[in-house]
């Protein structure tokens, strides 16, 4: 009995908690776009699918943890052979959000992500990780009871040699997210 009083209590200031800390959850998709030309002309761009959440700690401040999976085929420069990538992006940083009036808040963010490259080909397959960065700036446009549409851009940085090559496997995205704010 004692235990099911704590677990209740501990959900009850967990709850208001997130009420009083401005706690935001959200799923994301944006179109990417790679910023180096040989990786365009393999993949192209494409959907990146996400997921992110953010802990306000401070007059309009926040922390931010998120992840994004990024996928797609193509064929090899000279061979014309199938190949097929995967990124997976998984970092944190800070967030600044300010209100800008009529339900809408404008927020501006930068942080470190750990990037996973997997290519796999007929040459073989490489996978690779590394540190880079990145940047988002958007608007958080409220729509009822705490939800809310994520409309935003962003670019990454995260140059790594996966094999005898050097690359930056960031680039440039647009996208919405939807969300909730406790």
């Amino acid at each position: 009995m004692k235990r099911i009083i704590r677990i209740i209590a501990a959900t009850i200031f967990l709850c208001g908690l997130a009420n009083a800390a401005g706690i935001l959850v959200e799923l994301k998709g944006h179109y990417f776009m790679p910023s180096e030309e040989a990786f365009r002309d393999v993949y192209g761009g494409g959907i990146e699918i996400g997921a992110e959440a953010s802990v306000e700690i401070g007059r309009g401040l926040a922390v931010w943890l998120g992840g994004s999976y990024f996928s797609r085929k193509g064929e090899l420069t000279f061979t014309k052979e199938e190949t097929e990538l995967r990124i997976m992006a998984f970092g944190g940083g800070i967030k600044y959000i300010f209100p800008a009036g009529a339900g809408i808040d404008i927020y501006g963010a930068a942080g470190v992500n750990y990037c996973s490259y997997d290519e796999e080909n007929v040459l073989g397959e490489v996978s690779k990780g590394g540190v880079g960065v990145v940047m988002k700036a958007g608007g958080l446009v409220k729509i009822i009871n705490g939800i809310f549409l994520d409309i935003y851009t962003s670019y990454s940085y995260c140059k790594m040699k996966p094999a005898d090559f050097k690359i930056n496997i960031g680039g440039f995205g647009a996208g919405v997210g939807l969300g909730y704010r406790f």
